[in-house]
């Protein structure tokens, strides 16, 4: 069966941090997995104090969802590498993530290599995902075929790729080049009003299809919805349409 695993992170913000609810709004959607989405590194308004406690609590939710699961980290930087090590570590055991992203974002012209370098040595599985047109780095791939071949994952967001070109010639490109790196994929669409749509709401959803139809032909990724969801229905709807069309 196609694995269809949404983020958290809608979820978090509509204000529904409590891992059993979280829970009830998966199962009914038909998910088989999921994809964590942590806050921040710091905890300047208490709010990673409150989902930490949450998450600790996770196990027994993460046990649901055996098909995929991941954690979607905040951008690592130079800044208490060790902290930020630390709580992957602990995040990453209590749900036995298969990887942990982050955005390669440059910080003062450059990737932060070390950073990287000491969560691979920490053993966590730390993967990287191709940015949107709005960034100023972590698009080109020549830079991303670098991260790869330094040790990391990837995650091709088709989103962020059709933004680049939607001809998918450039999503193209970077599957190809990548596919061996690949641990999942991320799957929204986009409106008028969002970059970040459920795709069976979007106006290029037949070109993310169509897309995800070739690059699964012959193997079966994880999809992360990163769509926009409000509840179970809609969420279900957007997992019944990526099986009807995919499957």
């Amino acid at each position: 069966m196609l694995v269809i695993a949404p983020s958290t992170g809608w979820l978090c913000a509509k204000g529904i941090y409590e891992t059993h609810e979280q829970e009830k709004i998966l199962l009914a959607a038909g998910a088989n997995g999921f994809e964590f989405c942590m806050y921040g590194w710091d905890d300047s308004d208490g709010r990673m104090s409150a989902w930490r406690k949450e998450f600790l609590d996770a196990s027994k939710f993460a046990q649901q969802f055996a098909a995929h699961r991941s954690l979607h980290l905040p951008d690592v930087n130079n800044e208490a590498i060790k902290r930020q090590i630390a709580i992957t570590q602990e995040c990453r055991n209590i749900i036995g993530a298969v990887v942990c992203l982050t955005h390669p974002l440059k910080v003062k012209g450059e990737y932060p290599w070390a950073c990287y370098e000491k969560m691979l040595n920490s053993g966590i599985p730390l993967a990287m995902e191709n940015m949107d047109k709005q960034k100023d780095s972590g698009y080109i791939l020549t830079e991303l075929e670098v991260l790869a071949h330094f040790g990391l994952c990837f995650v091709l967001d088709v989103q962020h790729a059709f933004e680049h070109d939607q001809t998918m010639q450039y999503a193209l490109h970077l599957f190809h080049s990548l596919q061996d790196k690949i641990a999942h994929f991320h799957v929204s669409g986009e409106t008028n009003d969002s970059n970040h749509a459920l795709l069976h709401k979007a106006r290029n959803a037949k070109q993310i299809i169509d897309f995800l139809g070739t690059v699964l032909s012959n193997k079966k990724f994880p999809l992360i919805i990163e769509g926009k969801y409000n509840n179970a229905e809609e969420l279900k709807q957007e997992i019944e349409f990526l099986r009807q069309e995919l499957s």
